[in-house]
């Protein structure tokens, strides 16, 4: 009889995984971190970013990127309980092309249903560039995958993520358009704009739907499809929520090319500093401009294959 392997042993996810994925557009929550370290972990990322000698831009609004300029964040991205469910599902050559802070204070409204797959969103003009550009065919269940872990409680009081199973399958929205952003209007609940606006079918309404809320733990992750219709509840509780988001893509994908800034959120930055990271495998395409190693020096490791 063959054991069977425990959790830490085998680091990818199960077939049964792999169809629930394919089937909803997202899967988990894993754990990563204890309920203990996820805050610590938060605290000292914090004190790096502020103190970092070489911050990817000065954006107080954009929080994208800081992967790249504080150590935490850096090693986070990479994390072999990430990555090696990445590969079971995007193959082994994994780049981490974004990061996003998702930070949401006590009161705060709660995130929008919204869709993407190029990312566009939020351009406001009418001949908007997308951040993403697919050129092959994949060998995997997808080319694009988000990781989102909580590094606060993410329960349905303080703001937890919600999905609509199935979403991924065909498009709802059309995030080509251009959005208007009105920070004054509770219409416009995800970050500003109004998703609703580019509806395809302006008499669908996401709230007849099923809708799944992810309830997190500190230290718990969940991957998947931006382009699975998702959401967040408002935060009715006396705490943070915490929030950060790691996006991968296959090196076949092309990113931000023909793009050398982004204005977003009322605020604009450069993407001089922009690179993607190879966290698994191999770029057999250079597409893309790589960091082996973040602003400040720090190098960033891949996943070993053998833990796969």
């Amino acid at each position: 009889m063959t054991e069977r392997k425990t959790e830490t042993e085998f680091l990818g996810l199960t077939e049964e995984q792999i169809e629930f994925f394919k089937e909803n557009g997202f899967v988990g929550p894993f754990d990563l971190y204890s309920e203990e370290e996820a805050p610590l972990l938060w605290n000292q990322a914090m004190i790096e970013m502020v103190t970092s000698a070489n911050k990817p831009h000065n954006s107080t609004v954009i929080n994208y990127d800081r992967h790249l300029d504080c150590n935490t964040l850096s090693d986070h991205i990479s994390r072999p309980e990430i990555v090696h469910k990445l590969r079971s599902l995007i193959g082994d050559d994994v780049l981490c092309w974004k990061t996003n802070i998702f930070k949401k204070a006590p009161g705060e409204a709660g995130t929008g249903w919204h869709q993407v797959e190029t990312f566009v969103v939020g351009e406001t003009t009418t001949s908007a560039t997308p951040s993403l550009k697919y050129t092959q065919e994949t060998e995997g269940v997808t080319q694009e995958l988000t990781v989102w872990t909580a590094f606060s409680p993410a329960g349905r009081e303080n703001g937890c993520l919600r999905y609509i199973p199935g979403s991924h399958k065909r498009w709802y929205y059309d995030e080509s358009k251009p959005l208007t952003r009105n920070v004054e209007s509770k219409s416009h609940d995800f970050f500003g704009y109004d998703y609703a606006e580019l509806k395809l079918d302006q008499d669908w309404d996401p709230s007849d739907e099923r809708v799944v809320e992810m309830e997190m733990k500190p230290g718990q992750f969940v991957i998947f499809l931006a382009k699975c219709i998702h959401g967040s509840l408002p935060n009715v509780s006396d705490t943070t929520r915490l929030g950060f988001a790691s996006r991968y893509v296959s090196p076949s994908v092309k990113v931000y090319e023909d793009v050398d800034s982004l204005s977003e959120f009322g605020d604009t930055i450069s993407l001089d500093y922009h690179g993607s990271v190879l966290v698994s495998g191999e770029d057999k395409y250079g597409h893309n401009r790589l960091h082996d190693k973040n602003l400040n020096g720090h190098p960033f490791e891949k996943a070993d294959a053998d833990e796969h």
